[in-house]
């Protein structure tokens, strides 16, 4: 997840690494990923599916609202971040998610559920109200996602940061 800023002051981010992408036909057991993106059943070796790409999605959202990873570890201790990944160890600590809906908690925390059997599929985070809108309070009725992920983003204490002109871009090459 990259931070570009253009020659007018607006930001994009810009979400890459995609080199590990493949088609699925059946489960996979290659140990692969990024520390921090990586969904648990890839660290137990038990064989994972596109649902892995679900959970890599609730960690960039969750960073995204707050500023942080969902799962820290501590230090260099990969063994800690892996644990608390297996575990589903997070929260959503004050005061960096009070502003944050109960609605954008619901649908990270279901697309970050340890369980694959329990986690979100893509139809289900793309009909969930957070997403599509319905049901929202008349204040965030008109907002997109992108606008949400602005309104919510965690600009820390410097004026014109990060959530100038949010727009989130996929992309395979940078």
């Amino acid at each position: 997840l990259l931070v570009y800023e253009h020659q007018d002051g607006s930001k994009s981010l810009k979400l890459g690494d995609f080199g590990l992408a493949t088609i699925v036909d059946g489960p996979l057991y290659t140990v692969c990923g990024t520390p921090t993106y990586v969904a648990p059943e890839i660290i137990a070796e038990t064989g994972y599916g596109l649902k892995v790409d679900i959970w890599a999605a609730g960690v960039i959202t969750y960073i995204l609202l707050c500023g942080f990873p969902p799962f820290r570890g501590s230090g260099d201790d990969q063994e800690v971040l892996f644990d608390q990944i297996l575990m589903g160890q997070m929260d959503f600590p004050s005061p960096y998610w009070d502003n944050v809906s109960d609605s954008a908690k619901e649908l990270i925390t279901m697309m970050l559920q340890v369980d694959v059997d329990l986690r979100f599929s893509a139809l289900q985070v793309l009909e969930h109200p957070w997403v599509n809108d319905d049901g929202l309070p008349e204040n965030e009725h008109q907002l997109s996602v992108a606008g949400k992920i602005k309104k919510h983003f965690n600009t820390g204490p410097k004026p014109n940061s990060t959530a100038a002109g949010v727009s989130v871009i996929a992309t395979t090459a940078l």
